[in-house]
């Protein structure tokens, strides 16, 4: 389910505009557009492209772009991407100190030079000598990003933002849009009127559209613009799941964050191939997106107190490793006193007509068979289980699972002879994870409620503080 949406959220356009020459100073009371933005993300530029061609177009249109960074206690400075991130945030940070007529061109520039070193070429593009720049970078580097962090936290600024005159810009990431705003924004006689003749055909009100999130949760912006691309200028209601209007409007609504749309006729007709790849629960007039990306709660389901649920394919790398640093930090006592762990699998598990299930499983047949089996020994030996998986995990792609069961003190006979009992076993378990729409391994739920993707999440979640780093960057086995 996530793999088909992060398709969409892939396709949001980057791509950048034809580069033009140094703007030009212009007075104007109006249409003064800043823009706030990581040096390094998908979303920053393409607001930057968005807005720098509106402004060519706009006489008396400003623009100014600033680089966002974090700043730690110790007065360091940080990025989301790390030190490449940082690097290229110091030099839009400089090229604003020490030529800030430039910026936007150095920008654009950039944009078509990506490699490492291509600031070099993006800066003799400008006329700017980059000996001289690297200079300003080794020397003045810091104090400009401060400058320019600065700048942000007196705005309150802490992700990708545009201002028009002073305010956030809510409109959508279209050219057309961000045109129409600035150029309302411009004083009369600077506006650009229609095109002689035309009169734009009147548009269809898009459907409502209801963000309700958990306590403490942001919206997705991107996620936003994926339905805008749908929908245009379409808005969100951003509902919290305690609200009594969240209540009257939704109470099925059993998971958080959830992107609810009307089910009008145009809706399912523009998203009828997302809805019949599952991606969308239809309800009492609704289609109802619940977003599993990163983290959520599933805030209608019992709790299950002291309990960690750790869904997985047998055979994925990353849920392996998942499951390895989970048991070695039990071991090690670094999680709550008394944890319950329950390990599910993720797959398919479709009845056929001689009564049994034809099963399916990302990683093929082996990986099915493996969690039958894993299942099995967890419900029918469970004081040999834990052995059993660290030690099938050390080779777990390898056909011989008997020598692992022979190392945890478990009779291979046993688990060849109970397959059939296995195979009912793993289909029930499936229907466990299927019903509460998991589909990345590895995927955890704590206490029966909090929902999150990958290691790092589990690691935010008090109590789960000291799970090992898993030693590679975090990532999952998406779909099934």
């Amino acid at each position: 389910m996530n793999k088909l949406l992060l398709a969409l959220l892939l396709c949001v356009p980057f791509c950048s505009a034809q580069a033009a020459g140094p703007a030009e100073a212009k007075a104007s009371s109006g249409g003064k557009l800043e823009l706030y933005f990581e040096a390094m993300d998908n979303q920053g530029w393409q607001w930057m492209f968005l807005a720098d061609v509106v402004r060519k177009r706009l006489d008396g249109a400003e623009l100014k772009v600033y680089p966002l960074v974090v700043k730690a206690a110790d007065g360091t400075f940080s990025a989301k991407r790390g030190e490449i991130e940082i690097a290229e945030a110091t030099r839009i940070a400089v090229f604003n100190k020490f030529y800030p007529g430039k910026t936007l061109l150095f920008l654009q520039a950039r944009s078509l030079s990506t490699a490492p070193e291509g600031w070099k070429d993006a800066a003799l593009f400008c006329g700017v000598n980059p000996d001289e720049f690297e200079r300003h970078v080794s020397s003045d580097g810091a104090a400009a990003l401060a400058d320019a962090y600065a700048k942000t936290s007196r705005a309150g600024i802490t992700e990708t933002t545009l201002l028009l005159d002073g305010r956030r810009y809510e409109g959508s990431p279209r050219l057309m849009p961000l045109y129409n705003a600035v150029n309302a924004a411009l004083p009369a006689a600077r506006r650009v009127p229609l095109p002689a003749g035309y009169k734009p055909a009147p548009k269809a009100p898009p459907p409502g559209f209801w963000v309700v999130l958990g306590q403490g949760m942001k919206k997705n912006d991107g996620l936003v613009n994926v339905f805008d691309k749908y929908f245009e200028d379409i808005k969100a209601v951003t509902l919290d799941y305690g609200d009594a209007e969240r209540s009257k409007r939704f109470p099925w609504l059993e998971f958080v964050p959830a992107y609810v749309l009307d089910s009008t006729a145009e809706s399912r007709v523009r998203l009828d191939n997302e809805i019949k790849a599952g991606l969308f629960k239809q309800k009492d007039g609704y289609l109802v997106y619940e977003d599993r990306q990163r983290s959520g709660l599933y805030a209608g389901r019992p709790a299950k107190p002291n309990t960690l649920e750790l869904f997985v394919m047998s055979q994925c790398p990353y849920g392996v490793l998942a499951e390895n640093a989970v048991l070695d930090a039990m071991q090690n006592k670094l999680f709550p006193e008394g944890l319950n762990l329950e390990i599910h699998f993720i797959g398919d598990a479709k009845p056929n007509a001689a009564g049994g299930y034809d099963f399916s499983s990302l990683h093929g047949q082996a990986e099915w068979e493996e969690n039958a089996r894993q299942i099995y020994v967890a419900r029918k030996f469970p004081d040999k289980f834990k052995a059993y998986l660290l030690e099938r995990n050390k080779d777990i792609n390898s056909p011989d699972w008997q020598k692992a069961a022979k190392a945890a003190g478990v009779d291979a006979e046993k688990i060849t002879a109970g397959f059939e009992e296995a195979k009912k076993l793993l289909a029930e378990d499936f229907k466990i994870t299927d019903a509460l729409g998991i589909s990345t391994s590895p995927s955890f739920i704590v206490n029966g409620k909090e929902f999150m993707v990958g290691m790092g999440e589990l690691a935010k979640v008090p109590g789960f503080e000291k799970l090992p780093e898993p030693g590679q960057p975090s990532a999952g086995c998406a779909g099934k």
